[in-house]
């Protein structure tokens, strides 16, 4: 009788930390299931929202900006005249 009733306890414990040990997986496995599919709806929105000949630039390295600060000060205004086809 002792056996059994052990044996049915040991049994209900495993099952019961199998249990919560699978939700655990399951969610971060879900998770990172719904991060991977925002990254991919967000690169995707990008691409749908530049236009063919668009110039989108992400990254401007720190070394050209400061080079690019020094070159250019200011300008002159250059007036022009509109051409029409």
């Amino acid at each position: 009788m002792g056996f059994i009733f052990k044996f049915i306890l040991i049994a209900i414990a495993l099952s019961w930390i199998f249990s919560k040990l699978l939700q655990f997986f399951i969610r971060s496995k879900v998770r990172q299931f719904a991060e991977h599919a925002q990254t991919l709806k967000r690169e995707e929105d990008m691409r749908r929202k530049s236009r063919e000949g668009d110039i989108h630039v992400n990254h401007v390295p720190r070394d050209f900006q400061e080079k690019r600060s020094k070159e250019i000060k200011g300008g002159d205004y250059i007036d022009y005249e509109e051409v029409k086809d």
